[in-house]
């Protein structure tokens, strides 16, 4: 199967993110750090770029924050604003990727960008890009907080194969095939049929997608990062703040801010 643009990748899969993921779980896990690294630096205002369907930025906002969020695939941002209606907060969510942060006027004190989406910007050229639109929307001293796959251990462990995650209904299995540059990224969501449309008895269907990752590793990150103009870069293995170590953290967390 050829891999399809990410844009389009998770556009097919926005029907089963919020299935996918246990989002109080995730939420009662990463929020207390976000939270503390925030309130460390009097963040007020907080765009969420590649937000997805949009939990983290609605849950600052429950905490007071004022926030926004952007995802490239318009099929995330309107479930990200459904979300947000269903729980009566205002945040401005709108479909606009790394690469054109400029759609939001004005700059924020904290830019978020979790859940593993940088490695969907293949080249160092991109990523620079992206990190610079950033700094572009940041205040003097503003913060970033970077998340992702430890790729300084995926790397030599190459693991294939990941857990599925779903409900009774709908089910998404996750797994990668490893090349010399790039990883191939795939979902294969199951989804079972209603039994009122045929007779026979309930079956499941299967639509397996494909994208491309660029597994960066801290040093490429740190180097693209301090090039661009930020300073006072922070490892973590996890948005619990736990030290990070290349050979064991399952991610990596920066956090970093605007020189």
């Amino acid at each position: 199967m050829e891999p399809l643009p990410s844009t389009e990748f998770y556009d097919r899969l926005a029907r089963a993110f919020d299935v996918m993921t246990d989002w109080p779980a995730r939420l009662a896990f990463e929020m207390p750090f976000i939270q503390r690294m925030l309130d460390q630096h009097k963040v007020r205002g907080v765009l969420d770029t590649a937000c997805g369907t949009g939990w983290h930025a609605i849950a600052l906002a429950q905490k007071g924050y004022t926030t926004a969020g952007c995802d490239a695939s318009r099929a995330m941002i309107e479930r990200a604003r459904m979300n947000a209606a269903q729980a009566g907060v205002n945040v401005r969510f709108e479909t606009a990727d790394l690469q054109r942060l400029d759609f939001f006027p004005g700059k924020f004190n904290a830019i978020l960008c979790l859940g593993n989406s940088l490695p969907h910007l293949l080249s160092r050229e991109e990523l620079g890009a992206a990190f610079a639109q950033i700094l572009g929307r940041l205040d003097h001293g503003g913060l970033i907080i970077l998340h992702n796959l430890n790729y300084d251990l995926r790397l030599k462990t190459k693991p294939r194969f990941f857990s599925a995650s779903g409900n009774a209904d709908t089910l998404v299995w996750r797994f990668a095939d490893y090349g010399s540059q790039v990883i191939t990224f795939h979902t294969a969501l199951f989804e079972r049929k209603d039994p009122k449309e045929s007779t026979m008895v309930p079956s499941w269907s299967v639509e397996v997608n494909s994208t491309l990752q660029r597994p960066w590793l801290s040093r490429d990150f740190d180097d693209v990062l301090a090039q661009v103009g930020f300073g006072n870069i922070r490892h973590f293995g996890g948005l619990d703040g736990t030290p990070y170590d290349p050979e064991k953290s399952g991610d990596l967390v920066i956090v970093a801010l605007a020189r």
